[in-house]
This record gives C-alpha cells, structure tokens and sequence, in this order.
C-alpha cells in the first residue's frame, strides 16, 4: 500500500491516479495530487 511523503495518506495501488503525458504513465496522489512516480509503459512500442 503506497503512502504519499507529502499528506501521508495510505492509498491502494488501484485507487492512484493515473494518466499518460509524453509517453510515460504518470502517478499522482489522489488526495493531494503529489506526483509519485512516472514510468514508460511496457506494454506500448
């Protein structure tokens, strides 16, 4: 269960907010809107 560092919410990987930008799937909190990660999907060329 990932905890944001910034309102230290505990949140479920599913309940995370998620969207693409550029060609990398970008991780947000979904109570503060802290960016938590970004990664390239493995799934797309």
């Amino acid at each position: 269960m990932p905890t944001c560092p910034n309102c230290g919410a505990d949140h479920e990987t599913a309940a995370l907010c998620r969207h693409e930008r550029e060609g990398l799937v970008v991780v947000h909190c979904p109570d503060c809107n802290f960016l938590l990660g970004r990664y390239r999907d493995p799934s797309r060329p």
